[in-house]
């Protein structure tokens, strides 16, 4: 017997959401750190990371962990059912998403490491 309800057949559709998130979430971290070396530079010296940094570092990487976590339970469900994910178009669109995920959720660990390494390019100075 194969379930058929909505939520079972747009729950595939999470998976996406979740990675587009971590994308938003690499991208706003972009943005606050080329803000916060902006106001380094009007300061003249070193600023501590500001909150907005590091959440959407964290919130990126929580989005694509996420995707991939439910992608992983989508697999055990459709497994259960003697199902493909892949049989319908949002189970195709989840495997899409996890194909881009992975190297995203490399990229978004990345970031989360480098919050935490010392400046490279050493103190800001306007001497």
């Amino acid at each position: 017997m194969t379930d058929t309800s909505t939520s079972t057949r747009r729950s595939p559709l999470l998976v996406p959401l979740f990675a587009l998130l971590g994308v938003g979430g690499l991208t706003a971290y972009s943005k606050a750190d080329d803000a916060h070396v902006a106001a380094e530079w009007a300061h003249c010296g070193d600023l501590p990371l500001t909150w907005q940094i590091y959440l959407s570092a964290y919130g990126a990487l929580a989005c694509g962990i996420l995707a991939l976590a439910l992608f992983w339970w989508l697999a055990r469900r459709a497994r259960r059912r003697d199902t493909w994910v892949g049989d319908s178009w949002p189970g195709k669109l989840a495997i899409a998403a996890l194909v881009v995920d992975v190297p995203l959720v490399a990229l978004q660990f990345f970031v989360v490491w480098y919050l935490y390494q010392p400046s490279p390019g050493g103190p800001i100075s306007c001497v």
